[in-house]
């Protein structure tokens, strides 16, 4: 997700790359961030084109979904999600004659109906500032519809006579709400006949069908079980890929019984959501894959536990954690101290060792749990009456 720096980091990202658009349609031109008043009291000396947020509004699409990240059962503050309004215009040097504001116009027009996304690297690179280059939503900037008599009071609002501008807008911007959650302690065991039917094919699939991957959560170097059908046409391999960590990772598997594969994940896959699908391979060297399925790999909090902790002189509390597999930029990390979701500091490259600040603690004993992109660190071992004891921290 993103900060409250969002909102300028969009500014300075489309600042940096309608400069480049402009300069090569008139190499004196410049791109301004300024309030139109102000452009026309100090008449510019070099052609500019001026970016003005006039406007935000909140996304009412948006508004009304789930906060991301948060699990069935828990309770988090929704980002704010914000789109921006812009105006766009071109100004030219005093006494001069000429179709230059047009011709900037015309410049950033065409970069953005070329390019309309600003992209995770673009925002980075522009506007270092912010982390709004994490949030999971592209930022678009597209042309807005603005009728003539809003586009002239917005102009008599700015105190002079109109000029030639075009409006845009940036959607959507999402700002992380400060607002702690809970994240209550998972159910531990369910109640008896708590299955629902299971249904399986009465006559050979024409091509290989995934129907489950058993279990849908397992830690690297885990045994996990595919069952479907028509797997048992080729030597069988599965093929793993993620959005952010990339791929394909092929893992080969092995026959478990007549209608499942078993593979053994990598230790070094890395946690998060994978997609998968088995790919059986003829003799002949062509190969059948089934639909995608979806694996949870999660983290594991490694190290010495439980971790011990002193609170300073304002009840703050700090924590290393080591976790195994390691984390990379851009995936979303938070330490759940027994029902509080703690995100991790920001880490600028490929780690093993997180750090946690925990505003305001109270001495005693809390589980732990590590959340990567969504998925929990287990708190128990399968087929446990209770969770681990040790996987705790201790607050002093």
């Amino acid at each position: 997700m993103s900060d409250a720096l969002a909102v300028a980091a969009v500014t300075e990202t489309l600042r940096a790359a309608l400069q480049e658009a402009v300069r090569r349609t008139v190499p004196e031109g410049v791109v301004t961030v300024r309030h139109p008043g102000g452009m026309d009291k100090d008449d510019p000396h070099a052609p500019a084109l001026n970016l003005f947020l006039y406007r935000t509004t909140v996304d009412a699409a948006w508004r009304n979904t789930d906060p991301l990240g948060a699990h069935p059962g828990e309770t988090r503050h929704p980002a704010l999600p914000l789109v921006l309004h812009y105006l766009f215009t071109g100004y030219a040097p005093p006494d001069t004659d000429s179709t230059l504001p047009e011709r900037l116009l015309g410049a950033a027009m065409a970069a953005l109906h070329d390019r309309p996304v600003l992209g995770a690297d673009a925002l980075k690179a522009a506007a270092g500032f912010s982390d709004l280059h994490l949030q999971p939503e592209s930022v678009k900037v597209t042309p807005a519809v603005v009728p003539a008599d809003e586009m002239w009071r917005l102009w008599t609002a700015l105190g002079h006579g109109y000029r030639l501008s075009v409006p845009y807008e940036a959607r959507v911007v999402l700002i992380d709400s400060s607002v702690p959650g809970r994240t209550p302690l998972p159910v531990l065991r369910r109640g008896t006949a708590g299955s629902g039917p299971e249904a399986a094919p009465t006559a050979a699939e024409p091509w290989p069908v995934l129907q489950a991957v058993l279990p849908a959560i397992a830690s690297p170097g885990a045994d996990v079980v595919l069952v479907g059908s028509g797997l048992r046409v080729g030597a069988a391999s599965v093929r793993l890929t993620h959005p952010l960590l990339g791929g394909p990772v092929v893992l080969p598997a092995r026959a478990d019984g007549a209608a499942a594969v078993r593979v053994t994940l990598d230790e070094k896959l890395g946690a998060g959501h994978w997609s998968l699908v088995v790919v059986l391979t003829a003799p002949d060297g062509s190969e059948r894959t089934t639909a995608p399925g979806s694996l949870r790999v999660a983290p594991r909090i490694a190290g010495t536990l439980p971790l011990t902790a002193p609170r300073d002189g304002k009840g703050a509390v700090a924590l290393s954690v080591d976790c195994a597999p390691a984390v990379h930029p851009g995936q979303r990390v938070e330490l759940l101290v027994a029902d509080v979701p703690v995100p991790a500091e920001p880490f600028a490259r490929t780690t093993r060792k997180l750090r946690f600040r925990l505003a305001a603690g109270l001495p005693g004993r809390y589980p732990l749990r590590l959340r990567v992109d969504g998925v929990d660190s287990p708190l128990a071992e399968a087929g446990a009456d209770g969770f681990d004891a040790d996987t705790a921290v201790v607050i002093s």
